[in-house]
């Protein structure tokens, strides 16, 4: 009887060992899933985005989801501020490589990349016009940092603002009509738009904080810009005459900043320090369904969307 006892206890045991370990396996399996439901979010198009595993930062591509990620510009210097033109051919970018900040293109794959300022100045911020044919930029080749065009293939320079203040971060409109950018003009930086000649610059924002990187929708309605009005850097979003100013993320245990528009203006791409990290998140043009793209432990921002 005892031995039988024995016996029934062994097998017990073994039944509840196999058994805690059927519920690890399915745990696993759960969270394998998780994960992987987590780090393969699909998009539609291309994006690019600056990341850094040390001091250098580099270009990287992604496609269609965040498991097919290359680097384009891998250098021993940092490169950043990276935009599309608008055929989806070629990146604009700023890089240090040459001891100062110039403005560089390259092909989408990477290749091909070229030095359009080579200048003793700093230059950086490029954003492409519509029709793909020049570049606006900030440049600092004047004393203090101003806002020029050139031709796509670096010709042509021309200056569009001229005051003693900062004029950074210009973008030029999806109809080609306006640029918006930022200058401390006036104090701290806030919002402004121009004609792209230079001419009727106006002041959009009036906030106690840094309002930057402004950019307009596709459809030519809103602007997306980030602000730190509430201390911590926020998403926020109004109108192309600077009404109904609305923080789509309004988080503050999170630091949101770089934002850009989806090709369709239907989302906003951003980087956000959430979770320990700088990573890529999406979310609806009205802050809703926010999406985290990438799950790397490196420092990613400036994402920048095309087709």
């Amino acid at each position: 009887m005892y031995e039988r006892i024995k016996t029934m206890n062994i097998v017990r045991k073994w039944e509840f060992a196999l058994t805690v370990l059927l519920i690890a396996i399915i745990v696993s399996i759960i969270v394998i899933a998780a994960n992987k439901e987590n780090t393969f979010h699909t998009f539609s198009g291309r994006i690019v985005f600056v990341s850094s595993a040390a001091i250098d930062q580099e270009i990287y591509l992604m496609t269609d989801n965040n498991s097919d990620i290359v680097n384009l510009t891998n250098t021993s210097h940092s490169n950043t501020a990276p935009a599309w033109s608008p055929d989806g051919h070629q990146i604009a970018f700023a890089s240090n490589r040459d001891d100062n900040w110039e403005i560089y293109t390259m092909n989408a794959d990477g290749s091909n990349q070229i030095n359009l300022t080579n200048n003793s100045a700093n230059e950086s911020d490029p954003w492409w016009s519509p029709d793909g044919n020049k570049i606006v930029f900030d440049s600092n080749q004047g004393g203090n940092y101003e806002i020029y065009t050139m031709s796509s293939n670096g010709s042509g320079v021309t200056r569009l603002t001229n005051n003693s203040a900062a004029d950074i971060f210009p973008r030029w409109s999806s109809d080609g009509s306006k640029i918006t950018f930022s200058s401390n003009r006036d104090g701290d930086n806030e919002v402004y738009i121009m004609d792209t000649d230079g001419s009727n610059q106006v002041r959009l924002t009036n906030s106690p904080g840094n309002d930057i990187d402004a950019s307009i929708s596709p459809d030519g309605e809103k602007i997306v810009f980030m602000s730190d009005r509430t201390d911590d850097y926020e998403i926020y979003t109004m109108n192309i005459d600077g009404t109904d100013v609305i923080n789509l993320t309004d988080s503050p245990s999170s630091w949101d900043d770089y934002p850009s528009w989806s090709p369709d203006g239907k989302k906003i791409i951003f980087s956000s320090y959430r979770n320990d990290n700088f990573d890529i998140y999406t979310m609806d043009a009205d802050g809703k369904n926010l999406t985290r793209l990438t799950y790397q432990y490196l420092l990613e921002v400036y994402p920048r969307w095309t087709q």
